[in-house]
């Protein structure tokens, strides 16, 4: 039988288990991998949960598996964190399962050139390098000039779909 060359296009569902390699290297990360950024400055954190449920949501959506939006897993937690433009966490209000981290909260990411930790693991790089103000000593780094290219009220509502219970047609007697 020929193998098809027909390739196999990536989804978010399927990054929800690192494979032993990746594993192995976020567990043993140190402390060094990561830190934490201040939200805000237009940008929210929008935290789900269970993770594979976020990355049920991001298929749902059409989001392409690739670096450029700025979406987070916290294995650990199994969390998976979207940054989004900030303004929508209203919308947010009576979704199970999902909260904000907006102005006033921190986020755990990994440092610039590193893959993260256990805790925090960049799924798809922010669209553009690590901003240099996360390398200024003098301010607090902040999630501001991060990448958010997934829409809140898109994502919302493919997390809706994902919530929505699938119902059997009734049999025919």
């Amino acid at each position: 039988m020929a193998k098809s060359q027909t390739p196999v296009t990536p989804t978010w569902v399927a990054l929800h288990v690192p494979d032993d390699h990746t594993l192995a290297r976020l567990r043993g990360a140190g402390t060094g991998s990561t830190r934490f950024v201040a939200c805000g400055g237009g940008r929210d954190a929008v935290v789900i949960s269970p993770l594979q449920r976020g990355l049920a949501a991001l298929d749902s959506l059409g989001v392409p598996v690739e670096d450029g939006h700025s979406v987070l897993a916290d294995h650990s937690r199994q969390e998976l964190i979207v940054v989004v433009e900030d303004g929508w966490v209203h919308l947010w209000e009576d979704v199970p399962g999902v909260r904000v981290l907006s102005l006033g909260s921190w986020l755990l990411v990994p440092v610039q050139g590193i893959e993260g930790s256990y805790a925090a693991h960049w799924l798809s790089l922010p669209a553009h390098d690590i901003p240099a103000l996360w390398r200024d000593q003098e301010r607090d780094p902040s999630l501001g000039l991060m990448s958010a290219r997934v829409t809140p009220r898109a994502l919302h509502d493919a997390l809706a779909t994902v919530d929505r219970p699938v119902i059997a047609p009734a049999a025919v007697s």
